[in-house]
Formats: structure tokens, sequence, C-alpha cells
């Protein structure tokens, strides 16, 4: 790869002079708009089948599964001490009165009707929405209004013509990346946010004298196949369920195969305009479940618990990190995103 204006363009190998002509205009017609381009085929000939292996809960009720809270008990000293600042546990909070976002709502003609009904806040430092409590159990309202952060810090309001609530969208849309166990029959969830079930499935008590039936622990040795998966089930965006339609897996458990249930387009990995954010998963992702190269997952450079990016920094430079890193500027600076994803506008 190399780099290009801060654009990272992948090289393919021209095999016959009909396809340089077309390759050299994609690529120019890229570089003037100061996008990345990728051309890598996207399933060759010898790819894996995503689906052919494990299980899915589909048609199975949801597993009974332990609280945040009883885990927390036992993992206190490691977890604990970061879970409340950790982003996965923030992914949905109690309204911050003193965040810009709420009080530029709470200033707005429009907001001002509906400020006092904000109870949530799902989002953080480019995009931040309001919810409230749903009439029905496991159900949030979403309001039509929303804040987007400048360059310069600054939040601003979308959408804040009128201020509405929808009741669909978020259990319809949101649900299966921002709250635990959404069940299909009425898309309710058991808790707002990721309750440790989310990422580990349904723990046993026996898991405390034997840490390898817990996936994701440190004992368990989870196979690379399972460990994108439960990352990608809200990672990779722009997929969708072939049972349900809707833009998350249907009833997804960790352990599970996410793609026997998740439909996915995998040339969306060489679409040119996707964000850093985005292209960086879709790669990943497809060179493990499609590809079969294993030897890098999430959990390779990604610390979940902590937020830690102690094994992000000390991995070498390679290719890899000019998706998201100009390769003249220091690692603490990362592309712009220029373009949101449209699945959920982050």
């Amino acid at each position: 790869m190399q780099a290009v204006s801060g654009s990272v363009v992948t090289c393919v190998r021209r095999t016959a002079l009909a396809a340089m002509g077309l390759l050299a205009a994609a690529a120019i017609a890229c570089l003037v708009a100061g996008r990345p381009l990728a051309l890598r085929a996207a399933a060759p000939p010898d790819a894996l089948d995503p689906a052919a292996w494990g299980a899915d809960h589909i048609s199975e009720e949801l597993p009974e599964y332990m609280e945040g809270g009883e885990c927390l008990f036992c993992h206190r000293r490691e977890v604990g001490r970061s879970w409340q600042t950790d982003r996965h546990s923030r992914t949905i909070r109690d309204v911050e009165p003193e965040h810009p976002a709420v009080k530029l709502l709470a200033a707005d003609p429009a907001g001002k009707a509906v400020i006092g009904e904000v109870t949530l806040l799902l989002g953080a430092g480019q995009q931040m929405c309001f919810l409230r409590r749903g009439e029905r159990y496991g159900h949030c309202d979403l309001l039509s209004v929303r804040a987007n952060s400048t360059r310069g810090g600054r939040w601003r309001l979308t959408q804040n013509e009128q201020a509405t609530w929808d009741a669909a969208a978020f259990n319809q849309g949101c649900a299966g990346c921002h709250a635990t166990a959404v069940a299909t029959e009425n898309q309710a969830f058991s808790a707002v946010g990721h309750d440790c079930f989310v990422c580990h499935g349904a723990a046993t008590e026996e898991h405390a004298n034997d840490p390898a039936l817990m996936t994701l622990s440190k004992a368990a040795k989870d196979p690379p196949r399972v460990v994108t998966s439960i990352c990608a089930q809200c990672h990779l965006r722009g997929g969708k369920s072939r049972s349900t339609g809707l833009p998350y897996a249907n009833q997804f458990v960790p352990g599970d195969n996410l793609f026997r249930d998740f439909a996915v387009d995998w040339q969306q990995a060489d679409r040119a305009e996707l964000n850093p954010g985005d292209r960086h998963v879709w790669e990943n992702v497809r060179d493990v479940v499609l590809l079969g190269r294993e030897e890098t997952t999430c959990l390779s450079c990604h610390q979940v618990h902590g937020n830690s990016t102690q094994r992000h920094a000390q991995l070498p430079d390679g290719p890899a990190c000019n998706v998201c890193h100009d390769p003249a500027q220091p690692k603490t600076k990362h592309l712009i995103y220029e373009v949101h994803s449209p699945t959920c506008g982050y």
C-alpha cells in the first residue's frame, strides 16, 4: 500500500491491458476526491463459507444469564474499577445535565418542550441521540433531534425544526448494538447498554472453578472466528439479518456463528467512500471469516476492559495502519471521518 495526500491506495496487479485503463481511471477519480481506493477481490474462488460452522439461536429462547452486578462482584478489581467509564458500558447511559449537547437541547426552542422527558443518552464524541424509556418493557423512544460535534469540539443540533418521539426506531435499528439480549418476538431488550452477556454469553456457576467455560476468558482460547463474530455483531455495520431484515443479527449469543443469520455483501469492504473505521473493521472481518487469515483478530490490538491502546501502540507499522493513520503523521493522529456510517450515522 502507498499513501498519497493522506489517502491510502491499495494496489492490485494489473493482469490485462484493458483492466489497466479502468483501474487508472478509478484511481485518479478517487485521489482527486481525496478518498481511499481498495480494489482487492471481495470473494476469491477459494473463499470460505462464513456460515458453514457453528450454531445460532434464531429459533430458540435466549438463555438466562448472570447480570453484570453478579459478574462484577467477583471481577470488581480487574474490571469493576474501569467499567463505569468503559466505552462499552457507556454506549447508553443516564442523561448528563451538564453535557454540552444536553444544555444545547435545553436551550433550543423545540428542545425545551421535551428536555424534561430525556432520561438516557446514546452516543459519544461525534454524535449524540436522546432517549426516554418506552411505554412497553424493553423499549426506548428515540428523539428526532440529534447533536453532532464539529471538528473544533463544539456541538450543534440537527433535525431540530420540531422535536418528536419515535417509539419504533431505536428497537428496530439501534437496540441490537446498544442494548442487551434483544428478543425477536417483540424486539424487547433486557437491559439498556452492554451487560456482560453481550460479549461473554451466558455464564454458568461452574465457570468460577473453570474459567475456560467462559467465552472470551483468557483460559478459553476461543477460535479467531468466534472472537470475530462477537466483535462483528456490532462493529460490522452495513449487513442485515436474513430472518428479520433488521440491521442486527437475530438473537446472537456469544459463541454462535454470526454469519449463519447476518448477511453481508463483502464487496462493501472495497467501497471507496467508507470511513477509515468501518474500512478497518470490514477488511479484518473479511480476512478472518472469508479468507481464513486468522493470525489477527480485534483482540490482537484492542483491549476492551480499561480502554487501553497499549497493544495497539506496540504493534509494528504495516499496511493495515494506513487505513486509519497518515504515515507522515504521528500515530496519535487519525484520519478524519468525512463520511459516517449509513447504518446509524456515526
